[in-house]
């Protein structure tokens, strides 16, 4: 009878455990806990586990008459148990660490076994040495009893008799935590005495144990559905999405914050609303007022299947409106009645706004526009594009680009200007003939994650004008080249007789005469180098050699080996970092670093000029800087300098044709590079220049601009 009592009432005790688990969400379900540092709302409420697990010690020990007994967790690796609680006959239990778990210990056997392990005297069992801590070595007997947790054979009250009638401990009622799965822990009474366990005192410890067993399980299974609960409300609260549920009758009864935010309303004044309230002004994506049978929730309602990708909109409190990408699915009760729906939508406002601004921006734009989805289809064709294509847009929409326009597809430059677009997510242009029109276009492509918008324009004028550009740059260098040339000879004659005569009448000269002589000679000379100049300005694209890789540190080489004497005598510091390889003309880009290399040491001040050249890779081309400490370039003459017979100042007294830099230039632009300085007066300069990475069309194929010279003649 005392054995019953015992057990109704820590029956009671652990569904008080369990109820105040579920109502404060308690931790306790068999990680180690601290008795002590229960809130308020949590211990003064309602019977804790551990308190539950010091009760079930003293009532065991006293009901049986044992000098101790212990309830012990063991970890997740069955490394160490833990004292989770324990009563003594004499003697205050101390606070103990973790015990390893010894397998040759009873209490270590006990850990391992679906049956209970009793020990009538210790001193004459051969199985174990001892029962193991925190147990004293003076026990003489005991009965050590398995905590299951993953065990489905016990009644709700937990008293051990499974519904089966299966008596615990037996294989049925075990199967499932054979070799300690689902083991929390071990419950043992022990006396110091020798003494013999009955039966009915054997089932009444795995009584206690399959009723704590079960109270841990029950909480465990508690705090694991409030933790999900938890997650899940977070996840509802902290979506982008709003998210509402409409209970059957058409009210709202959840929403989250993204909800309110999106609607316009707090959640209290959306309580008050029904789905299809007059305050909503719904409409559909047409701007149409929406019927009671139109709304989602109705739709919904009637046919039991949830409602994709509608577009609404609805009328916030203050008069803005908004619309909305709605999903609506079913919510059915445990009978499968149909018991409301869950909302799921997206604020599309803006999005709606700008697709309203494209297509009026579209229908007004004079260029060509066309636009496609993920998959080269036709979305969009307006006016100016059927025009330059000859093509009505109901021909082209829903089709793909490839399969209308074959031989574009098979044109390199078109096709790889729309996979590198799509590929990249980077603007892309070209030029392209399209002979079915005879026209020249320009295409520009912008691509997204949905698709690309295209817009093309002729530039068949611009192709003309270009060519006839060419032609007369082509007959002004032909024009230079044979000034220049034909000056040579008479120059040379003058500068030879203004020789003869300072060589046979120099004695005859008084001081002035020589003077003049000289000035004559000079000015010679320096007309001599001015057209030598115009000459190499004037062959730059007629007479440079085809472009093949290049060692810009061997170009370095030769220009510092050219200019040794100048290096020398003007004590000049020239530093260089790692250049590149690059494809070009090497007398050319020799021509170019020797001019500006030259001039960095010429304009320097009156310290040792101090030279550094440096190359940076932007991703498409290539940076060549050269910085000096000379006197800088003011502003204003900044863009002068590259022009034909212009100096870096108007008053130089150093000598030159003026032409250098303009050469310069010149050689970089055919190399499909541009070249400028950057300067403060008293500052330095520094001149650079760019060079392809890769070979532009220009000097990849030069019959290209063959053929294009037929079509815009």
């Amino acid at each position: 009878m005392r054995q019953q009592q015992v057990l109704a009432e820590l029956s009671d005790r652990s569904l008080d455990v369990r109820r105040g688990a579920v109502r404060a969400g308690m931790d306790a379900a068999g990680e180690r806990i601290d008795s002590d540092s229960g809130s308020d709302d949590h211990g003064s409420l309602t019977e804790t586990l551990d308190e539950l697990f010091r009760t079930a010690a003293e009532r065991i020990r006293s009901t049986l008459g044992t000098d101790s007994c212990y309830v012990l967790e063991v970890d997740s690796a069955h490394e160490f148990f833990h004292v989770r609680a324990g009563a003594r006959r004499t003697g205050d239990l101390n606070e103990m660490g973790p015990i390893p778990v010894d397998p040759d210990t009873q209490l270590g056997v006990t850990l391992v076994s679906p049956e209970p392990i009793l020990v009538d005297e210790f001193t004459t069992d051969d199985r174990f040495v001892r029962a193991g801590p925190p147990v004293e070595d003076e026990a003489a007997s005991g009965l050590g009893v398995r905590i299951d947790t993953g065990r489905r054979d016990r009644e709700a009250d937990g008293r051990g008799v499974s519904a089966s009638g299966a008596a615990p401990g037996t294989d049925e009622s075990s199967r499932d935590t054979a070799g300690g799965r689902g083991t929390w822990g071990v419950l043992g009474t022990y006396s110091t005495t020798p003494r013999e366990f009955s039966e009915g005192e054997i089932a009444f410890v795995e009584a206690v144990a399959n009723l704590l067993a079960l109270t841990v399980e029950r909480t465990r299974a508690e705090r694991r559905r409030k933790e999900e609960q938890t997650r899940r409300n977070n996840v509802l609260e902290t979506s982008p999405i709003g998210i509402t549920l409409i209970n059957a009758e058409g009210r709202h009864v959840f929403s989250n914050d993204r909800a309110e935010e999106i609607l316009g309303r707090s959640i209290e004044e959306l309580e008050t609303y029904t789905h299809n309230d007059e305050r909503w002004d719904l409409v559909d994506e047409n701007g149409e007022q929406m019927s009671f049978d139109e709304l989602p929730f109705s739709r919904v309602k009637e046919t039991k299947e949830p409602v994709y990708d509608e577009i609404v909109g609805i009328r916030r409190s203050s008069d803005e409106r908004v619309w909305l990408l709605i999903h609506c699915s079913p919510l059915f009760d445990v009978d499968g009645e149909f018991d409301g729906v869950i909302y799921a939508f997206r604020d599309i406002t803006e999005r709606r706004e700008l697709e309203s601004r494209l297509e009026e921006i579209l229908g007004r734009v004079d260029e060509a526009v066309c636009a496609f989805d993920e998959d080269l289809q036709y979305t969009h064709v307006n006016e100016r594009a059927e025009e330059l294509l000859q093509r009505p847009a109901d021909e082209l929409l829903g089709e793909k680009l490839w399969e209308q326009f074959p031989e574009s597809a098979s044109e390199n430059v078109v096709r790889e200007s729309f996979e590198r677009a799509m590929e990249s997510q980077e603007q892309t242009s070209y030029e392209h003939y399209y002979e079915p029109a005879d026209l020249w276009l320009e295409v520009t492509i912008y691509p997204s994650e949905t698709g690309a918008s295209v817009y093309f324009r002729d530039i068949t004028d611009r192709k003309k004008y270009q060519r006839r550009l060419e032609e007369s740059n082509e007959r002004l260098e032909q024009f230079a080249y044979a000034a220049s040339h034909d000056l040579q000879e008479p120059l040379r004659m003058i500068t030879s007789y203004l020789r003869l005569i300072e060589n046979r009448y120099a004695d005859e000269l008084d001081q002035d005469g020589r003077e003049f002589i000289e000035y004559a000679v000079d000015g010679a000379e320096r007309m001599q180098g001015m057209i030598d100049g115009l000459l190499q300005f004037s062959r730059v694209e007629t007479q440079g050699e085809p472009f093949e890789p290049v060692d810009l540190e061997d170009v370095l080489a030769d220009v510092r080996r050219d200019l040794r004497m100048q290096i020398e005598e003007s004590e000049a510091e020239i530093a260089a970092g790692e250049l590149p390889r690059v494809e070009g003309d090497g007398n050319q880009l020799r021509q170019v670093f020797q001019n500006l290399l030259s001039n960095a040491i010429e304009y320097a001040d009156d310290e040792p000029p101090q030279v550094h050249i440096s190359a940076h890779d932007t991703g498409k081309e290539w940076v060549i800087s050269v910085r000096d400490n000379g006197s800088g370039i003011e502003p204003a003459d900044q863009e002068r300098i590259f022009g034909l017979f212009q100096r870096r100042h108007d008053s130089d007294e150093q000598t030159g044709s003026g032409l250098g830099l303009a050469l310069c230039k010149r050689i970089i632009e055919r190399h499909g590079g541009e070249i400028w300085v950057e300067s403060e007066p008293g500052e330095g300069a520094t001149f650079s220049f760019t060079l392809p990475t890769r070979l532009g069309p220009k000097q990849e194929s030069a019959s290209g601009s063959e053929s294009a010279s037929k079509s815009v003649n």
